[in-house]
């Protein structure tokens, strides 16, 4: 992958949302990674048979949701871009099987001569939806994400690259409209909604498209709450998104793909982003572990200009900032979530292009 958005959509499932707000960069050095060489990780494979799983949301009864983006439309032609109605919710249960509890969600994807290596983009991330039922989702929608393409697709793919419930359907945020009326960044129309965070009755979103975080009140309206900058020449590509319950946000950016491009960003309560750590690489998600401190998911160590390689896990102290690589060796392929349960256990959607996903945990 390259610096551009055009080529981020064809590694991950693409969408939109925006609305202007500059976001100044504060400076801070490149983060200076030290390699946890006491531990050697070990890997159990939790669920298998994930049909390009995505982002991980840990539950207060021990359980994790995993989202499915789905596969697209099955039996679809190569090279063509189909609707189908495979995005899911799956539900694990901590030592128990998987199930899905919510089916036939939209999923779009491109028909490939292998349909087992099909890259889908629907369903991305879901948590409960304790007041009204059902759950919310954030789905994306594949690029280029705008509206001409959503319209293309007929009327059952009107909740990609939104924010919706599924309870009744009720879309709480359209991002991909939002990014083809404000286009915030000034660059191409393509949204790429990743991840979010509730907050209040609404929810803030990451933007990979439009390089922004979007604030929505949870009534169909949007706004652009940061506008992340550029790292040099590179396009920010915001990814993970995680709060503290001091309000304190943490948003991780991708940095265009480029090795030593990615940084974590800070926002204290009613202040601007500024930049944590930065020296990483390709991160895509981050949590919070049992002691406080960030969790970084890089999907791959090299470019995305070319061939992704093996992925890895870093350890950030957010009473130090000191970044601690977790040795994973080539055990993370092309990992797209991360979660971490009640129990302090770190989980990584793992192979999460195509439709031999899996949820794996990992013990260091």
């Amino acid at each position: 992958m390259s610096n551009s958005r055009t080529s981020w959509k064809k590694v991950l499932p693409a969408a939109a949302v925006a609305a202007v707000m500059t976001a100044p960069m504060a400076a801070a050095a490149p983060a200076q990674a030290q390699t946890d060489e006491t531990h050697t990780v070990g890997l159990t494979v939790v669920a298998s048979g994930l049909k390009n799983p995505r982002g991980i949301t840990a539950q207060s009864d021990g359980s994790l949701l995993v989202a499915e983006s789905g596969e697209g439309l099955p039996g679809c032609a190569a090279g063509t871009r189909c609707l189908g109605a495979t995005g899911a919710i799956v539900k694990v249960p901590f030592g128990g099987a998987k199930s899905r509890v919510v089916t036939g969600l939209p999923s779009t994807a491109v028909g490939t001569a292998d349909p087992a290596a099909v890259n889908a983009s629907g369903p991305a991330q879901a948590v409960r939806d304790t007041a009204n039922g059902g759950y919310t989702v954030l789905a994306s929608l594949g690029g280029p994400g705008t509206p001409e393409l959503r319209s293309s697709l007929g009327d059952a793919a009107r909740t990609l690259g939104t924010v919706f419930r599924t309870g009744d359907g009720k879309v709480l945020g359209d991002l991909v409209t939002h990014e083809a009326t404000l286009n915030p960044d000034g660059g191409d129309v393509n949204g790429n909604p990743w991840r979010f965070v509730q907050d209040g009755s609404g929810f803030l979103a990451t933007d990979a498209g439009s390089n922004d975080v979007v604030a929505g009140p949870g009534d169909g309206t949007t706004s652009t709450k940061y506008l992340l900058p550029k790292n040099g020449t590179a396009e920010s590509v915001p990814t993970g998104i995680v709060k503290k319950a001091d309000g304190t946000l943490y948003i991780a950016d991708m940095g265009g793909g480029q090795v030593g491009g990615s940084r974590i960003w800070k926002v204290p309560p009613g202040q601007q982003p500024e930049v944590l750590v930065s020296g990483l690489t390709n991160i895509v998600d981050i949590a919070f572990d049992w002691k406080g401190d960030l969790l970084a998911l890089s999907y791959s160590s090299s470019s995305l200009a070319g061939a992704p390689t093996a992925g890895s896990l870093s350890e950030i102290d957010l009473s130090t900032n000191a970044v601690t690589t977790i040795p994973t060796g080539d055990k993370l392929k092309q990992p797209s979530g991360l979660g971490v349960d009640i129990f302090g256990c770190v989980y990584v959607t793992n192979n999460s292009v195509g439709t031999n996903g899996q949820l794996v945990r990992l013990s260091y």
